[in-house]
């Protein structure tokens, strides 16, 4: 089932669905920072994906996978800013010096069970186990 964002209510729904995952695609504070500065965020996890531990009204604790550490989203103020479209929502950073930044997450859902691998995947694990 395809992500469409339209709104922070859409958000919420698609937090609240199982499997639901998060995952950081642009970060711009990040990405002007130096090699080594950007090595050490990867390391820390900022983008592995983050699946939802708690929601409540103004914001939602989320797990990183492969670290031992929670992340908050908050969203009782200035939402207004953010940018929904289809299955990413872009968040503005707001900080008082410098220029404008923002994150980029994208949303994803598991795939519904039952649902076929596609035949590349198929044929990559049929050729793993030759003679069956």
């Amino acid at each position: 089932m395809p992500v469409v964002l339209r709104s922070l209510s859409d958000f919420k729904k698609f937090l609240r669905k199982p499997g639901a995952t998060l995952q950081i695609i642009q970060n711009t504070f990040v990405d002007r920072q130096d090699a080594e500065s950007r090595a050490a965020y990867r390391r820390k996890g900022l983008y592995e994906p983050r699946t939802l531990r708690a929601l409540s009204k103004k914001a939602a604790v989320f797990d990183v996978k492969g670290h031992e550490t929670t992340v908050w989203l908050y969203w009782d103020r200035g939402t207004r800013h953010w940018r929904f479209s289809g299955d990413t929502v872009t968040v503005p950073l707001n900080a008082a010096l410098g220029p404008p930044d923002a994150v980029v997450y994208r949303c994803t859902l598991p795939p519904p069970s039952g649902q076929h691998r596609p035949a590349s995947q198929r044929d990559d694990d049929e050729a793993m186990l030759p003679g069956l």
